[in-house]
């Protein structure tokens, strides 16, 4: 029997039965679930119905060591960079009108913002990764998104590391960082310590046995948390990872990768941060 002939038989016989409206209706949505199942995964749909790279014509604003990074990271990891043009933006010491023109592309006046072709301007980091991550395929015509089983790790610790880890580095990188130690709010470096270390333990359980945060295969939640990773060892000389050897062999497998050496190596600022990256 076909699977049209089975699907119609089936709705006759739920009819027969007198199921309602609503549970022939879950019932095709179910069908639809299995039958694009069946037919490949959404990864390859997603590949299948992905624009021409020629389509796109988008502007990064970026500047290093900032959240921005990110951005560059995976812009490299996709060889999109022909496609992707790179402005450099210095939040500190640049003149007031340069930093109110971009305040007209992005209201906070903070880093990164993606600008695509229709006008529409992305304010997050994390967002211009999934959307990144959507619309090109890396340099060897495959994709960063994930396999279908890790769907979940992706979305979650893309989440995780700019909803959680962020808001802690930040100002645990301010305080260790610019602020002199006579000087520094040491009840609040403690508290954000402690909050370090639970994340520190979160991602570390996860690691454990994987190579990437979506198991053997590097993705977009890499560049991500992958920032993060980094950004922590950028703090007292890597003193937040002293205790961390699993997230610390994850930063060596990171750092391998040549496109993260070609964002980050050798890399200046623009003018000093003067504050959090």
């Amino acid at each position: 029997m076909s699977s049209g002939s089975m699907a119609t038989t089936t709705l006759a016989a739920l009819a027969g039965l007198g199921v309602g409206s609503l549970g022939v209706v879950a019932y095709m949505k179910a069908s639809k679930w299995w039958k694009s199942r069946q037919s490949g995964s959404k990864v390859e749909a997603n590949l299948q119905d992905r624009p021409s790279r020629q389509q796109h014509a988008l502007t990064l604003y970026h500047s290093f060591p900032f959240r921005s990074c990110r951005c560059a990271w995976l812009i490299n990891e996709l060889d999109a960079s022909e496609h992707v043009t790179i402005v450099p933006i210095a939040l500190h010491g640049s003149d007031a009108k340069d930093l109110m023109s971009y305040r007209e592309i992005h209201p906070h006046g903070t880093l990164p913002a993606l600008k695509l072709e229709d006008g529409t301007v992305l304010l997050e980091s994390s967002a211009i990764c999934l959307y990144l991550a959507e619309i090109f395929l890396d340099s060897d015509g495959g994709s960063l998104l994930p396999d279908p089983q890790h769907t979940s790790e992706y979305y979650n610790f893309i989440c995780y590391a700019a909803s959680s880890l962020d808001h802690i580095l930040d100002p645990l990188y301010m305080q260790l960082t610019h602020t002199p130690e006579d000087k520094r709010n040491h009840a609040q470096v403690e508290s954000l310590k402690r909050k370090f270390t639970i994340t520190a333990n979160v991602l570390s359980n996860h690691l454990a046995d994987r190579e990437y945060i979506c198991g053997d295969k590097f993705t977009a939640a890499d560049c991500v948390m992958g920032f993060n990773v980094w950004w922590a060892s950028m703090v007292k000389g890597g003193a937040l990872l002293e205790d961390h050897p699993v997230l610390r062999d994850y930063l060596e497998r990171i750092k391998s990768r040549p496109n993260f050496q070609k964002t980050f190596v050798g890399k200046k600022q623009i003018k000093p941060s003067g504050g959090s990256i």
